[in-house]
């Protein structure tokens, strides 16, 4: 290891998932704003700011965190910190003050955008970026948590898709 190598307990992770949705953008981007409708596998509640605007931060549980044995704080912060309306919202992830789920400290990025596909389908990309400190924690377990995010997310995304497409079709 060369002394401009990164911190060895540091992990770096990304992966991006998507799904298309048979509903035009308009329609999809009122419900994928709307994260705590369609994401089933936190609690997530508002703390700060209005719901969905830049600045909203949000308190998030994952909720299986004690039946996988994390250690508390079983819960993490998602900001709000761009929404471009019917495109694109960012969010910034961290830990609470000393720690969520084991990890000292992360800063995450979740990047969701929309395509319209055609006038009566979107196709929805989550990306996520991580950097997290795995003090206690091995590489390994860290990237299998990474894993357990994509899965989750992706059945989200599914989620996503079944309530937008139960909906009855909005035109623009």
């Amino acid at each position: 290891m060369s002394d401009v190598d990164e911190d060895s307990s540091v992990h770096n992770g990304h992966y991006e998932v998507e799904v298309i949705v048979n509903r035009p953008i308009a329609q999809v981007w009122r419900q994928f704003l709307d994260i705590p409708s369609w994401v089933t596998s936190h609690y997530i509640e508002c703390v700060h700011g209005e719901p969905g605007t830049e600045g909203c931060i949000t308190r998030v549980s994952f909720k299986k965190a004690k039946e996988m044995n994390f250690p508390p704080a079983h819960y993490h912060y998602c900001k709000f910190i761009k929404v471009i309306p019917e495109r694109q919202w960012i969010l910034k992830t961290y830990a609470e003050r000393g720690g969520s789920y084991g990890v000292k400290e992360f800063h995450t990025f979740d990047d969701g955008r929309v395509f319209a596909v055609n006038a009566d389908r979107t196709r929805v990309v989550f990306n996520l970026f991580t950097e997290s400190q795995v003090q206690g924690l091995t590489k390994d377990t860290a990237a299998g948590a990474l894993d357990v995010s994509r899965q989750g997310m992706q059945e989200n995304l599914e989620n996503l898709k079944r309530i937008v497409e139960a909906q009855p079709r909005h035109s623009r």
